[in-house]
């Protein structure tokens, strides 16, 4: 082993290649002197030195390694020799060999399990089963219509970079993959179609892989695949098939698998919402204010495991303003109650604006949502969000917003529930308002000017110069309203032709002519309904009245109403509307002791008598208790006289009950 460099010659390191059964294999520096008996400093020095002359090639491996091979046109060469100096005997030790491999490849291609590894085992097996040290793998992409390379030999690499892709048309590669059959090219440069003109290759073997793409091996040399490189070339390309279909089919699985994992947390969560869903509608029932109801919701879902926590924001006082009401936490810090982000104005702003549910599935870097409350919701955990709004048919109370710990957590499955809770909050906090109106001592009214094009009747009114009330409204089924109105200081006639001519009354029905005072049924569209949102807002209409076009309502709402939310939502729904005045005012007549005195006081003893009789007596209910001529003999009077206390007594009832309301 201390032999010096000059003690070995130069072809005994060259010789060690041509005596190993695979002459293509590289070798290390320290494999060499080990065939030789010297050291490996001497190895590598007479390595280099072959690598020189053009004998061997070289290439780095790992950080610190180095291989050498012969060149090809010296192991071609070694070969024939070879094969010439021992007969039939070296070709059939090489086709064994070739063999080998191919077996031992086909066992790594089955135990692959995803196209990457397959391809990578393909190209390896290609260089150690047919010696071709320069091949790749491409593979079909149908919506680009070329052939991507995936895997190439570190040797194709060094010889011409990174490889290309290929298209279908327009290249020997693409035709063989669209033929399906395997092509010899023996000179490239000499072929139709060629992709490259100036490439330096020269001999191509292409071998499809059905639908997945083609391998391909490549040679500097014309000429360079017979028919035992085709032969095996062809089992090998069928094998990388066969399991590239394979690793496909255990990727569906995966897929499958995971999806399944998916819907079963999806499902799990889904129940988990459900149960607590219900327990906040149930908590709601006994809730009597709005304040409660915020603060039940918000608490329920700031204590789940599945989300971080809860907040209900509403319009501030200025157009891009928020405002917390209620929180499962701190709530929005300082400073994260106003400012505007994104396009729309930001996901609460959009929510409460049209009221639909909107989700924030990267929250971290999603500038739609304002950078305050961004920052808040990210530094307590959220990585994601939905706002619900909380809406009564058109009216928009607030939003819901619901922060979850990670990114998409929120299914459509989910944001369904969310949406229905949403709508359930808002249906309680109308019914609380409304209660609230009926039943307290005090409320708020507010008044606001109209513009002539504000509102159907403003229009009529300046149309015809004259005065056009609305007395009341009442919802339909239909999504329409049905409007009472009655016009001063116009002929019936004109009334009813400036009505018939308004885009926003699809029907107007005379109900009372009086000369120059007449009054309407009027259908309303939704769309044009604008005094439906006072309603829908647990409010009661107190005025509204156009004078030559000049219009003013005056509503009022609860106490414990948003009067900020109230007026927002008003002037939403009236593009002209100007505030005029706010007042908090009396309504202690309305009690229900009050209004059973004030009807008391208005019905006559015979007109009581008569509506207490027919009520106890059934005559009310469906189907009735008692007919009119049996009730009318219990009260020793005739049919006629107790139909006219009955009609009487409802009249002045009505007329108390629904002007308190």
């Amino acid at each position: 082993m201390s032999d010096g460099p000059t003690r070995v010659p130069v072809e005994s390191a060259l010789s060690v290649f041509e005596r190993r059964p695979d002459p293509h294999a590289p070798l290390t520096a320290p494999e060499v002197a080990e065939e030789l008996g010297c050291a490996r400093r001497t190895a590598h020095a007479k390595l280099e030195a072959l690598t020189e002359r053009g004998d061997l090639r070289t290439k780095k491996v790992g950080a610190r390694g180095r291989v050498w091979w012969p060149a090809p046109e010296r192991t071609d060469a070694g070969e024939a020799a070879g094969r010439a100096d021992r007969g039939d005997g070296g070709d059939r030790t090489e086709h064994e060999r070739a063999l080998r491999e191919l077996h031992d490849a086909s066992r790594r291609l089955i135990r692959a399990e995803t196209r990457e590894e397959v391809c990578e085992v393909a190209v390896e097996a290609a260089r150690r089963v047919l010696g071709l040290p320069l091949n790749g793998l491409w593979l079909y992409d149908a919506e680009a219509e070329l052939l991507e390379p995936v895997a190439w030999s570190e040797e194709g690499v060094e010889q011409f970079g990174e490889p290309p892709s290929f298209p279908v048309e327009g290249s020997l590669v693409g035709r063989v993959f669209r033929e399906g059959t395997h092509r010899v090219y023996d000179d490239v440069t000499a072929e139709a179609e060629p992709f490259d003109p100036e490439t330096r290759v020269r001999s191509e073997l292409v071998l499809p892989l059905g639908e997945y793409g083609v391998m391909n091996a490549s040679s500097l040399e014309v000429g360079a695949f017979d028919e035992v490189d085709v032969s095996l070339g062809r089992v090998l390309a069928a094998n990388v098939e066969t399991a590239i279909e394979r690793a496909d089919r255990l990727a569906e699985r995966r897929a499958r698998r995971r999806e399944l994992e998916r819907q079963r947390d999806e499902l799990r969560r889904l129940n988990q919402l459900n149960a607590l869903v219900e327990e906040i509608i149930r908590s709601l029932v006994g809730a009597a204010t709005r304040e409660e109801i915020e603060r039940t919701v918000c608490e329920a879902l700031g204590s789940s495991a599945s989300y971080v926590d809860a907040w209900i924001l509403e319009r501030g006082a200025d157009a891009d303003g928020l405002v917390r009401r209620a929180g499962s936490d701190g709530g929005v810090p300082p400073g994260a109650q106003s400012g505007s982000d994104g396009e729309d104005g930001g996901p609460v702003r959009s929510a409460l604006r049209d009221g639909s549910l909107r989700v924030v599935s990267r929250l971290a870097t999603d500038e739609r949502v304002p950078a305050p409350l961004r920052e808040a919701a990210v530094e307590a955990g959220a990585r994601s969000c939905l706002v619900a709004p909380l809406a009564y048919a058109d009216t928009v109370f607030g939003a819901l917003v619901v922060h979850a710990p990670a990114p998409d957590a929120f299914s459509e499955r989910e944001a369904t529930a969310f949406e229905t809770l949403g709508r359930v909050v808002g249906f309680v906090i109308n019914a609380t308002n409304n209660r609230r109106l009926l039943l307290g001592n005090t409320a708020v009214e507010v008044e606001f000017a109209l513009d002539p094009s504000d509102a159907w009747f403003t229009e009529v009114s300046r149309d015809l110069g004259a005065t056009v009330a609305v007395s009341g409204v009442v919802p339909t089924e239909g999504g329409s309203l049905l409007e009472y109105a009655t016009v001063e200081g116009a002929p019936t006639d004109a009334a009813r032709e400036a009505l018939a001519e308004t885009p926003a009354v699809e029907e107007a029905r005379v109900l009372a002519d009086d000369g120059d005072r007449c009054s309407f049924e009027c259908a309303v569209p939704e769309s044009a309904a604008g005094l439906r949102v006072i309603a829908e807002y647990g409010a009661s209409l107190r005025t509204a009245r156009a004078v030559d076009g000049s219009g003013t309502v005056t509503a009022r709402f609860p106490a414990a109403a948003s009067a900020r939310e109230a007026t927002t939502a008003v002037e939403e729904r009236f593009d002209g509307a100007e505030l005029l005045a706010k007042r908090v005012v009396d309504v202690s007549d309305r009690s229900v002791p009050t209004v059973r005195r004030r009807v008391t006081e208005r019905l006559t003893d015979k007109q009581l008598s008569a509506l207490r009789a027919a009520f106890l007596a059934g005559y009310y209910g469906y189907p009735r208790g008692t007919t009119a001529e049996d009730l009318a003999a219990s009260l020793d009077i005739a049919p006629s006289t107790l139909h006219q206390h009955l009609q009487a007594a409802q009249r002045k009832l009505l007329e108390t009950v629904l002007d308190a309301s």
